[in-house]
């Protein structure tokens, strides 16, 4: 026996759902559940990196213009630097 799905539990669903196509083949026959799924779609955040913690220091530092700790590791641990010849 199917379910059946009216317009308030079609909404319901599309406020959860990733995406239109989640959404089970009965609801979309409501436009308006699966528009309000496409926009919350549209709203959500693109940026793989939003969760490091580091991410804000390093930016920052960028804009400073000062140079990350691998760049003073290197800087500092370079053993030939005074002592190259051409």
């Amino acid at each position: 026996m199917a379910e059946e799905y009216t317009l308030d539990k079609c909404k319901l669903l599309a406020e959860k759902a990733a995406s239109a196509s989640d959404l089970p083949f009965q609801c979309k026959k409501y436009p308006e559940a699966v528009k309000s799924a496409n926009i919350q779609r549209q709203n959500t955040s693109k940026d793989a990196y939003a969760g490091m913690q580091g991410g804000l220091a390093a930016q920052a530092n960028k804009k400073k213009g000062r140079p990350s700790h691998a760049q003073i590791q290197r800087r500092l641990t370079n053993s030939r630097r005074f002592t190259k010849q051409n």
